[in-house]
């Protein structure tokens, strides 16, 4: 300690710790000397984490803000098909460990690059479902602003958010990921005067009915012979569905395959 502090009482030490704190923080008793505290702390806390969890605050992740974008909208239609937003923190793409598990990968792969999240896998027992699980309130707001809702799509009657319909391009990308979650390919089989026929279908089934309409709007907007029938929308006819996989596409390894042994027989 300097003599010159030394002499120095402590009632005017503490102001002048008083004064160095405002300086640093600014005046607790003012708006921006609040704000001007929070951010010194936040900031503090961001590059000390474990120091911030020790005294019991939670930080938010940072992610990755992405504009409009084809893939964007394609894991909206990922979304919309088999995710799920639960209350303000998480989100949940639920696949089939044994016939979807490339096409998780694939899902997990746009996450990075979209939003720079980290995610994990949670295997179900007994069974192979299995979820692609991200914890990220950041993220929950974003999808949220982008025109997701949190619950259940059935009981919500959820569609497709407007910046998506009002660009022909994020529609196709939005079907495409709509298709490789809640579609799929089929066979259609039938006899004609006792010779059996096999024919490959391609299919969408959902109980949302603005989610029904937009596949059925867009593929008649692209001028494809679908139709709709109760809570489902099919492509019955074989060359439409070859159209199918050369216009628009599937990013599903399961779906592409399936199509592939079919047609190359």
């Amino acid at each position: 300690m300097t003599t010159k502090m030394a002499n120095t009482s402590q009632s005017e030490r503490a102001r002048l710790g008083g004064l160095a704190r405002i300086a640093l923080y600014g005046n607790p008793g003012t708006v921006g000397g609040r704000s001007k505290g929070g951010k010194k702390t936040t900031s503090m806390f961001r590059n000390n984490p474990a120091f911030a969890k020790r005294l019991g605050f939670i930080l938010r992740k940072e992610i990755k803000y992405p504009e409009e974008s084809l893939k964007l909208a394609e894991f909206i239609g990922i979304m919309l098909g088999d995710g799920g937003l639960s209350g303000n923190h998480q989100i949940t793409i639920s696949f089939n460990n044994k016939t979807d598990r490339e096409y998780a990968e694939y899902i997990c792969k746009i996450i990075r690059q979209l939003f720079l999240v980290d995610y994990h896998i949670h295997k179900r027992r007994k069974s192979y479902g299995a979820d692609i699980v991200l914890n990220s309130s950041n993220l929950v707001d974003f999808l949220i602003s982008r025109g997701l809702k949190v619950g259940n799509k059935v009981k919500n009657q959820t569609g497709v958010p407007r910046w998506i319909n009002k660009n022909p391009q994020y529609e196709t990308a939005c079907l495409r990921g709509l298709m490789d979650t809640d579609g799929g390919l089929y066979y259609h089989k039938y006899s004609v005067r006792g010779k059996a026929y096999t024919y490959l279908k391609l299919g969408f089934g959902n109980r949302s009915k603005p989610l029904l309409r937009f596949v059925f709007k867009v593929l008649r907007r692209l001028g494809y012979r679908v139709s709709l029938n109760g809570d489902n929308v099919s492509i019955s006819s074989g060359l439409e569905v070859k159209r199918y996989f050369a216009e628009i596409g599937s990013s599903n390894p399961k779906h592409i395959n399936k199509f592939k042994n079919y047609f190359s027989n």
